[in-house]
């Protein structure tokens, strides 16, 4: 991977798959995002986000397993949901790899030699649903209720154990695009923003179920909240 300052990328000289920003645009709760252009055949010259850890350095690929391992789960739970939603609107996780930065034109983060995470870039209006403390985007209600039903849903196919939330992204008319997604799990499994029971707590706290969720027969389905009072 190479690194240019803005959206105006020319292809690399060197064998880089990436070419990307050496100043960030965006930071999130843990991670912080770089403009880039990926090179690769099927994405020549395609908008991407480059991430990498604001409090750790990656410097073996392995340390991005939980992401990864986050990002393949609420792929396949969005993919079974889909099928028994009947969603107009079906949710789909961005495409992403994982790459190691080979070169760098200023001595800015992400370091010579780290690993960092390469996702195309979401074209649109970039919305945060849920959060993974139970706040949901009021909108909810109305216009983004499969967002919401997913994760009560996760829970409830489950069996209690999971509960995929932290949902952001776009919709188009193909449906959402996720990024960022976090899991909660019984055992906290799932890293730092995995904040288990507690989080599930939290989540339905604030959840109202709507017809959504009615359609799906798991509005009556909720967790004892006794051990939060």
């Amino acid at each position: 991977m190479g690194s240019r300052a803005d959206w105006d990328f020319d292809p690399p000289y060197s064998n880089a798959a990436t070419t990307f920003a050496p100043e960030s645009f965006a930071e999130g709760a843990s991670r912080r995002a770089y403009r880039a252009m990926r090179w690769t055949p099927g994405k020549y010259g395609t908008r991407a986000v480059v991430k990498e850890y604001m409090e750790e350095y990656t410097w073996a690929q392995g340390d991005w397993k939980t992401a990864e391992r986050i990002y393949k789960e609420t792929k396949e739970f969005a993919a079974r949901f889909n099928q028994v939603s009947n969603t107009n609107y079906p949710i789909d996780v961005v495409d992403y790899s994982i790459e190691k930065v080979i070169s760098q034109s200023r001595d800015k983060t992400p370091k010579l030699g780290e690993w960092v995470m390469v996702e195309d870039y979401l074209e649109g209006n970039f919305q945060k649903y849920i959060s993974n403390n139970g706040w949901v985007k009021p909108q909810c209600m109305t216009d983004y209720i499969s967002m919401p039903a997913f994760a009560h849903w996760s829970w409830v196919n489950t069996r209690g154990r999971k509960l995929v939330c932290d949902l952001q992204g776009i919709r188009n008319d193909d449906g959402y695009i996720l990024t960022d997604p976090a899991i909660l799990s019984l055992q906290q499994e799932y890293g730092a923003t995995d904040l288990a029971v507690h989080g599930m707590g939290l989540f339905f706290m604030t959840h109202q179920c709507t017809n959504f969720c009615h359609s799906l027969n798991i509005s009556g389905k909720r967790p004892n909240l006794t051990f939060l009072q």
